[in-house]
């Protein structure tokens, strides 16, 4: 009669006598399933967008150009977005002091979508949608009650507002500044748009335009919509 106890005994005296075997085949499984995820995270198109709340060709971008191209093609770009551009921030007495191409009202702006993007409560998708309709508003600035009602989030108004007028809005930002510094400082033109990590003028021009034929000519996986 078949037991039970001694299979399992001898599937474990087997596993003991073979702990080698056994080690170098996790080993191997191990770097395969690493080896796999890697390659699916490269299939994605890495779109980074050094833009300004308040800057015209920032908000032509991102709502006619990025924001098709990120509901079409979900799942195989990775975009990053960098709030800041030809702002600049120094530390006086331990404070950071910001000067923002488009004025006060601009910082803010920029500190409001800042907070948003290293929100942990928000999802991904309510972070794009957010910065999508704030970048449609007349006021960015100031619409930020009006796009949490969009994707019902209302409940993240006070929080957002806090984050936005206190330090850590402001380390926030400086953040976004180093970041938007390692490409150009100052930038030579906003929004830039840097593709797979590594800024290239023509692609930049091209992106100002027609975004969905670049990311369709770079793309290893040919999405049905090009």
């Amino acid at each position: 009669m078949f037991s039970v106890r001694r299979f399992i005994i001898s599937v474990l005296g087997f596993i003991y006598k073979n702990k080698m075997k056994s080690l170098v085949l996790l080993c191997v499984f191990a770097c395969l399933c690493t080896a796999i995820a890697k390659s699916k995270r490269d299939d994605k198109v890495k779109i980074a967008i050094y833009y300004e709340s308040l800057c015209p060709d920032s908000k032509k971008l991102i709502t006619t150009q990025l924001a098709p191209v990120w509901r079409d093609f979900r799942g195989l770009v990775k975009v990053k977005l960098v709030p800041y551009g030809k702002s600049t921030h120094d530390k006086v007495n331990g404070k950071w002091q910001f000067t923002c191409h488009h004025g006060p009202d601009e910082c803010y702006g920029n500190k409001i979508q800042s907070c948003i993007l290293k929100d942990r409560s928000l999802q991904d998708t309510e972070k794009m949608e957010l910065v999508i309709c704030l970048m449609g508003q007349a006021q960015p600035d100031k619409s930020l009650d009006t796009c949490l009602e969009q994707v019902k989030r209302q409940g993240e108004s006070d929080k957002l507002k806090r984050c936005a007028g206190g330090e850590q809005g402001d380390s926030l930002l400086a953040s976004y500044g180093d970041k938007t510094d390692t490409v150009q400082r100052p930038l030579n033109f906003v929004p830039t748009v840097v593709i797979n990590e590594k800024f290239d003028q023509a692609l930049q021009d091209e992106s100002q335009t027609n975004l969905k034929a670049v990311i369709c000519r770079i793309s290893p996986t040919k999405p049905s919509t090009c």
